[in-house]
């Protein structure tokens, strides 16, 4: 049986989804920042003679592909988590 939110209920889903949100703009700019800071490190590397050459189009694709993927899988467990606590809360007040 599907029943309706009340309003705390949705202002609850509503706080949870911008939490979820928030949570993946940091996780994706932090892992870009992570990323970045690793290739310009190995570039130096290069550049010093002591590693091989890095391009810079395929490294930051790959972090690029790889914060997206990482920052929705967090944002996602986020937004679970906090669905299943309204979800629990709701059942529990009908009791």
């Amino acid at each position: 049986m599907i029943s309706q939110l009340t309003r705390r209920e949705r202002i609850a889903v509503a706080l949870w989804i911008g939490i979820a949100i928030v949570a993946w703009n940091g996780l994706y700019d932090l892992l870009l920042a992570r990323s970045t800071q690793n290739y310009l490190f190995r570039q130096a590397i290069h550049q010093a003679g002591l590693g091989p050459w890095i391009d810079m189009k395929i490294a930051m694709h790959i972090a690029v592909r790889d914060a997206i993927w990482i920052a929705t899988l967090w944002g996602c467990i986020l937004l679970l988590f906090g669905m299943t606590t309204i979800k629990l809360i709701k059942r529990n007040a009908e009791c």
